[in-house]
């Protein structure tokens, strides 16, 4: 028994053993399946890691290869471009979006730099271009918020490369790309040098970009001038510049500034002292800033026509668009003649309406026709009320002679959105503004007028063409300078016709005129009828070189270009073109400046020599008024924009009201100076007004003034146009052989010469002709005395001898009050006058008598009225003394009973003759 336990223990015990065998067995075989399974597990993972890290690399090896390339010229921004003043002072800022002004890191105080690396990047000069700690805390941070662009971990180098290189676009892509160039750009820059790009390129909201411009947006000061505060709120808003803005946000710029100054304390880049006193800091923003800039008519001149042309000029600016590029974008520092003083002026003159003449009410109907038309097309920027009422615009030129700057430009009344025209550049009619440049001028040069020629206002006609003068007279001859006084149209018209127009029309073009068309050649061109007209701007041109002694300075706006960095672009050289001679233009000027004295302008008023010219066109539709003095030319127009609707009540001399006011201002401070009198100008001279020769001994003295003149132009002939005649008195006509004498009185008269006279083709009709006809000697004899007195009778003559004289004897008539005794010698014609005796004396004996020769004596009597008689005549023949004898005897023997008993010694060989 005990040996059976014994047998079945053992077996029993075998039989655990080999179950307990086989469940290790077991146990191995699925540790080693586990194994197996995690070793494959873990290989898979490892080449999954491996061929993602592999694909994540080839994805950022093909981010990186197509990032763009690394251009050091793309780093630099469009940068904010400047207009100074010819003074060199800021006038205006000029930028396209963005309004940026670049200042060197060393003027960006270390406050500032450190509120930026604060907020933005506070390992700035520890990283290489990237900053880890900063991905992985903001990658933390958002993978808590469960959104990727919560925060981003962009260095102030990765936000200059997104800026300057990519896209705003939140890609791993751009973030690749970004890191790739950061790290670049840090192996190529200092990081003083990204610093500075960086706080000259990042926005601030309202056109602000980089530090300065937002410090002067903001404060109204420069970078320099900003406070800890003033600071750490600017540092805030490039994160969100719309958002953070404080003209947007206030409350919400006061956070992030809290924010920042937080940090800064963090830092050690300020103390406790410093951190409290920024927060109690009251922050007083600046007035929200404007895109309009001052003196806009000048600017726009500068910008859009001056400026364009020159840049478009430069090899660099193949067109418009990259020149409007460069003066937006490209930080040009552009230096003007703009005179600032001179444009106020002048906007404030041409925008007080109290100056403006009366307004015109028109036809509606008529107003919004015209508005379809392409009238108003050309004039767009007509300003018309409500109720019909047209206003009248204005434009001026406020330029300096001698160097060509332009110191004012103003292009209408109150510069608008409505009203941004540059009349200056508008093409009107000068009206005889214009005879001094294309006519007289010219002629002066050509050595055909002088201020004393003498040209005849009388009736002109050619074809159908009837030029009259604006008051419709016709003066008669007058001196050049009395024509150019008093604008007369009829002597411009002659001198223009003698000049030629094509000769006084090149000399225009010389002196500045650039809008003359080829139908201008014609005569009537002097009178101000142009095709296309005239600019104000061509007419201070034109007018200057007669201020400045005949030379043509250019007017120019511009006077130098910089760019970015100082250098110079483009610098004004002035070229100036001897137009006329010092001559010429002297006594041009000396003419307008009686122009001012007594003629047109006669208004003009500012306390200094000044010549001037007007011009008006028909119907009062321009106005014009030319004006200098030796330091400055005023050009100044006055209309309307749609000249069909409206006229300038008062014509040119209302623009006189304007000039007044203008020159007066500007050259208030400027001490007087007279125009330069060159060498070989002879005068003044007198001379007759109606010859233009040196006065004779009938010119009346009304006739006589003193003139100035080329010296080799003094006239050196006498007046032969005053003669002094014989006229009855009771005639007016030249005195008939019985015209009493005591009315034959003298008279001077003027031998002018012919002229026409006035038909149906003029408007105030037929027959009128010059003023001076009247002063003309009659051609037509007396007919009031034309029956004589009674002939003397019974005249007869005697020779007596020892001593020889000649007894002449006749009738008594008690009607003559007079009788009068010539004598003449047979052959010659003239008799002359021996003696005048009273009516009651019948004979008078001659002794001065010789012998050998034949006399003629005439017996004239005047009765009571004075009217003379027929004269009665008898020819006395005297012979030799040895003849006289024989005839003594015969003549003794033959005497004739009728002549009744004769005085003894008497010899007859006397007849009588009739004339």
């Amino acid at each position: 028994m005990p040996g059976k336990r014994k047998v079945n223990r053992t077996t029993k015990s075998n039989t655990q053993s080999t179950a307990a065998g086989s469940v290790n067995s077991v146990k191995k075989k699925k540790g080693k399946k586990r194994f197996k399974v995690l070793k494959a597990v873990l290989l898979l993972i490892i080449i999954a890691f491996i061929l993602l890290s592999a694909g994540a690399l080839t994805i950022v090896y093909s981010y990186v290869k197509e990032a763009p390339e690394f251009n050091s010229s793309t780093l630099r921004p469009s940068v904010t471009s400047y207009i100074f003043d010819r003074n060199g002072k800021e006038v205006t800022r000029l930028y396209d979006e963005q309004n940026r002004i670049e200042i060197p890191l060393e003027q960006i105080p270390p406050h500032v730099q450190k509120a930026f690396i604060a907020i933005e990047d506070e390992r700035f000069y520890d990283h290489f271009g990237i900053d880890p700690l900063a991905i992985l805390r903001a990658f933390v941070t958002n993978l808590r918020q469960r959104r990727w662009a919560v925060q981003g971990g962009s260095t102030i180098t990765q936000q200059l490369i997104k800026d300057a290189f990519l896209t705003p676009q939140k890609t791993f892509r751009r973030k690749v790309q970004e890191a790739w160039l950061a790290v670049k750009m840090e192996r190529q820059y200092s990081k003083s040098e990204i610093l500075e790009m960086y706080l000259n390129r990042i926005p601030f909201a309202h056109g602000a970009y980089g530090i300065e411009a937002a410090a002067n947006t903001y404060f109204n000061k420069s970078t320099a001038e900003l406070t800890v505060a003033e600071a750490a709120l600017l540092a805030g808003i490039p994160r969100a510049p719309n958002f953070y803005s404080p003209y947007l946000n206030f409350e919400g710029s006061l956070q992030r500034q809290n924010l920042v100054l937080t940090k800064m304390y963090k830092l050690g880049y300020i103390n406790h002292r410093e951190l409290i006193e920024a927060k109690e800091q009251e922050i007083i923003l600046s007035e929200p800033p404007s895109r309009e800039y001052p003196y806009p008519y000048f600017i726009d001149y500068v910008l859009h026509h001056e400026l364009l042309k020159i840049l478009t000029a430069m090899p660099q600016y193949k067109s418009r668009e990259e020149a409007y590029e460069a003066i937006y974008n490209m930080g040009l520092k552009v230096y003007t003649t703009l005179d600032m003083d001179a444009q106020v002026i002048t906007e404030n003159v041409l925008n007080d309406e109290s100056l403006y003449p009366q307004n015109v009410r028109v036809d509606m109907a008529l107003m919004k026709e015209l508005l379809k038309s392409k009238d108003y097309d050309r004039y767009p920027q007509e300003v018309l009320s409500e109720e019909g009422i047209l206003q009248p615009q204005a434009a001026a030129v406020v330029a300096n002679p001698v160097t060509g700057e332009i110191l004012a430009l103003v292009g209408g009344r109150e510069y608008s959105k409505k009203n941004q025209d540059l009349r200056f550049l508008s093409r009107r009619q000068p009206g005889s503004s214009i005879k001094p440049i294309v006519t007289y001028a010219p002629s002066f040069e050509e050595n055909l007028l002088t201020p004393g020629s003498i040209i005849d206002d009388a009736p002109f006609i050619r074809g159908t063409w009837t030029p009259e003068n604006f008051d419709k007279r016709f003066r008669g001859l007058v001196p050049v300078r009395e024509a150019l006084v008093w604008s007369l149209n009829v002597p411009a018209v002659r001198a223009f016709e003698r000049l030629t127009p094509h000769i006084g029309l090149e000399y225009a073009k010389r002196m500045g005129l650039t809008t003359i068309h080829a139908d201008d050649y014609n005569l009537a061109t002097t009178l101000g009828g142009m095709t296309y007209g005239v600019t104000p701007l061509d007419m201070a041109q034109a007018y200057a070189v007669l201020a400045n002694q005949g030379i043509k300075v250019n007017l120019y706006t511009v006077k130098r270009i910089e760019d970015r960095n100082g250098s110079v672009l483009y610098e004004h050289r002035g070229e100036p073109e001897a137009v006329l001679s010092q001559q010429t233009a002297f006594l041009i000027t000396d003419m307008l400046k009686d122009v001012v004295r007594r003629g047109t302008a006669g208004r003009l008023r500012v306390g200094r020599p000044v010549a001037a010219k007007t011009g008006t066109t028909n119907d009062n539709r321009d106005a014009y008024l030319i004006a200098y003095t030796p330091d400055i030319v005023v050009s100044f127009w006055l209309g309307h924009d749609i000249t069909k609707l409206g006229t300038v009540r008062g014509g040119s001399g209302t623009t006189i009201t304007y000039m007044n006011s203008i020159l007066s201002q500007i050259l208030k401070d400027v001490p007087p100076s007279d125009f330069v009198r060159p060498s070989g100008i002879s005068g003044p001279i007198s001379i007759c007004s109606k010859s233009g020769l040196r006065p004779g001994p009938f010119c009346p003295p009304e006739s006589i003034v003193h003139e100035i003149f080329p010296t080799g132009l003094v006239p050196q002939e006498t007046c032969d146009l005053h003669l002094e005649l014989e006229i009855c008195s009771a005639s007016g006509l030249l005195p008939g052989e019985f015209c009493p004498e005591n009315e034959i009185v003298k008279k001077v008269f003027l031998n002018r010469p012919e002229f026409e006279l006035t038909d149906d083709r003029w408007k105030l009709g037929a027959g009128r002709g010059p003023e001076d006809a009247e002063l003309m000697p009659p051609a037509e004899y007396c007919e009031v005395h034309t029956r004589p007195a009674s002939r003397p009778g019974g005249f007869i003559v005697y020779l007596l001898e020892h001593p020889l004289r000649a007894h002449l004897q006749w009738d008594y008539n008690p009607d003559i009050i007079e009788y009068r005794v010539y004598r003449g010698i047979e052959g010659e014609e003239e008799l002359i006058l021996l003696q005048k005796l009273p009516g009651s004396i019948t004979q008078y004996l001659d002794s001065s008598i010789e012998a050998g020769k034949a006399y003629i004596y005439s017996l004239v009597a005047l009765n009571l009225e004075g009217v003379k008689s027929a004269p009665a005549e008898w020819v006395l023949f005297i012979p030799q003394r040895e003849e006289q004898q024989e005839i003594y005897d015969n003549n003794r023997d033959d005497q004739s009973s009728e002549i009744g008993p004769q005085p003894p010694l008497i010899i007859n060989r006397g007849k009588n003759k009739k004339r």
